[in-house]
Order: C-alpha cells, then sequence, then structure tokens
C-alpha cells in the first residue's frame, strides 16, 4: 500500500543518515505527527528505515508517540476483515521498536513489554485459527525485515532475535508453513552474523542480559593485557 513510499524515504534516509551524518529532523516530527491520525502510514515508514537509526535523535522521540498505538493494535483482531494489514503492520513495527531499543537501558522495560505482546498476540490468534491470513503473513514481512537490517546486526541484535524466535517457535498449534518461515529468519541470522558476534542465549531471555555480555567484555580485554 505505501510500497513506493517507504523505498523511497528509506533511500533517502540511508543517504543523509549514513553516508552524509546528517539528522532528518523533517522525517522524525512527520512520523510522529502521524502516529495516531495515519497510524498505517507512520508505522510503515518506521519499519522501511532498515539501516541503524539514531537513538536519542530519532528513535526515541518517534517510538513515544508510536509505540503506544503500536502496543494497542497488537490486540488481535476479533474476526477477519478485508484487509488485516493493521495487526501485521503493528507486529513488524514492534519488532523495528525492540530491534532499535535493544542497547538502551532506559527502555529495557518498553522492549520487554513489547516482546511479551508480539508473543502473546501471536498465542492467541494461532488458538483463534486465524493463523493463516495474520500471523504467517507477519511472519513473511518479518522476514523480508530482518534480511535488509542484517548488514548492522551485532551481538545484542543476534541475542534478542534469537531468543524471540525460541519463543515464538514453540507455541501450541502453530501450524509448521508459520514454522518454517522462522526457520528461514534464523538460517538469515545465522549466515549475516558475524561469528564473533554470535553469543548463543543460555535461554529465550537470555538477551536481556546485556551488562553480563559487557562484563564478559571487558573480562576478555583484560585477560589480553
Amino acid at each position: 500500500m505505501f510500497k513506493v513510499l517507504g523505498e523511497v524515504v528509506n533511500h533517502v534516509a540511508y543517504e543523509m543518515l549514513v553516508y552524509q551524518r546528517e539528522k532528518w529532523d523533517d522525517l522524525r516530527d512527520y512520523t510522529v505527527s502521524q502516529s495516531k491520525i495515519e497510524f498505517q502510514r507512520a508505522v510503515y515508514i518506521f519499519q522501511c528505515l532498515t539501516m541503524p537509526l539514531p537513538v536519542d535523535d530519532f528513535v526515541i522521540p518517534v517510538l513515544d508517540n508510536l509505540l503506544p498505538e503500536i502496543i494497542t493494535r497488537l490486540n488481535p483482531p476479533r474476526e477477519y476483515l478485508v484487509d488485516n494489514i493493521c495487526w501485521v503492520l503493528a507486529f513488524t513495527g514492534a519488532f523495528c521498536a525492540a530491534i532499535n531499543l535493544i542497547e538502551t537501558p532506559s527502555h529495557a522495560e518498553s522492549v520487554n513489554e513489547i516482546t511479551n505482546k508480539m508473543i502473546d498476540s501471536v498465542r492467541e490468534l494461532v488458538e483463534r485459527k486465524m493463523e493463516v491470513g495474520l500471523v504467517r503473513r507477519a511472519f513473511r514481512d518479518l522476514e523480508i525485515i530482518v534480511k535488509k537490517q542484517m548488514e548492522w546486526y551485532n551481538k545484542s541484535e543476534y541475542k534478542f532475535l534469537k531468543c524471540l524466535l525460541w519463543r515464538l517457535y514453540p507455541i501450541q498449534d502453530m501450524k509448521w508453513e508459520s514454522k518454517i518461515v522462522l526457520w528461514r529468519i534464523n538460517v538469515i541470522v545465522e549466515r549475516g552474523v558475524e561469528e564473533e558476534a554470535k553469543k548463543r542465549p543460555s535461554d529465550e531471555f537470555d538477551w536481556q542480559n546485556q551488562d553480563e555480555d559487557e562484563d564478559d567484555e571487558d573480562e576478555d580485554e583484560d585477560e589480553n593485557e
């Protein structure tokens, strides 16, 4: 629906934010202003920004307004509609919000809330036999997003995504076709992340232990010295 818009915005944003290292305050302000009145447009633009985003100048101001709308729209729809894109966008938008906040300690609770909401919503849709038109579509869109973001994933992103997949995969009664998409995402992250960045999580909640990872790195540096 907003495909061309998303491609153009992502191209310009990449040029400004990555190559020229400039701010794009107008895009930030526009996304903030559209969070409620044009949620689908705002969240689509946000998830199309596949480069690492400035947290303080862009991510936090945008998500202060967009995240409450994402959380609300992650509530499973009660029935199939002609187009269920709103829930799908909320799911992929939630992932993009979490992956951009994963190394921001002040927003750790927000990441936890987002993740739990994603899992609970998928579980409920699977239980209500609404998986095919919603969950699987969201998983496929997530696969595309992960492919595009993969070039900047490091230890934190790797652990978070692995933990998310670990929690999604065992959901009871989920169809094999949906699990295949999750498996493909796992293959993408395993192939795309450098070996030295692959600190495997000890359990599905291990992404929260960022401080421990930093302590381990400090110890390794001390030993090398």
